[in-house]
């Protein structure tokens, strides 16, 4: 095995333990204000609604690497919760928007200081890295998600 292939391998050792730390992560729930809980799953989902207000479910799923039936569910969950709701395109009654509700901007705000906290203790970490470092890490996880894409189009029959 030559160098080049073994820090391939550790590499994708290492995000394998990255992903099973943060599958870890998805299944607790987190309260986000008056005892609401959402899972994780749930508040990226709120999250990617909020920051793309009135776009339709297939938009949102795009945005979240998620199949359209997937986000509908989604969406589903949250509407019982009473953050999101769907709604028809007034142009295209097949087409369905995702909003939030008054509930959901609440928490969506709240979720929205933890990222900023969580992206700027990312950021300081980072720092030290010069630009062309980060853009080469940014082009490796590029091909790696290429090579997950096509491994699901292998296993499913279709790219993500």
């Amino acid at each position: 095995m030559d160098n080049k292939e073994e820090e391939i391998r550790y590499m994708t050792g290492r995000l394998t333990r990255i992903i099973n730390k943060h599958s870890r992560i998805e299944e607790q729930p987190i309260v986000l204000g008056d005892g609401l809980e959402l899972t994780p799953r749930e508040i990226r989902c709120l999250h990617a609604i909020g920051l793309n207000e009135g776009a339709n479910l297939k938009s949102i799923a795009s945005v979240l690497g998620v199949t359209k039936s997937a986000i509908s569910q989604m969406v589903g969950k949250l509407e019982k919760r009473g953050v999101a709701r769907k709604e028809h395109a007034p142009d295209n009654r097949k087409e369905l928007l995702a909003r939030l509700t008054d509930k959901g901007w609440e928490a969506f705000n709240i979720h929205q200081e933890f990222h900023e906290r969580h992206m700027a203790n990312l950021k300081d970490r980072l720092g030290e890295f010069t630009d062309p470092q980060l853009a080469t890490a940014s082009a490796v996880l590029a091909v790696v998600e290429t090579v997950v894409d096509d491994r699901l189009a292998e296993m499913f029959g279709k790219k993500a």
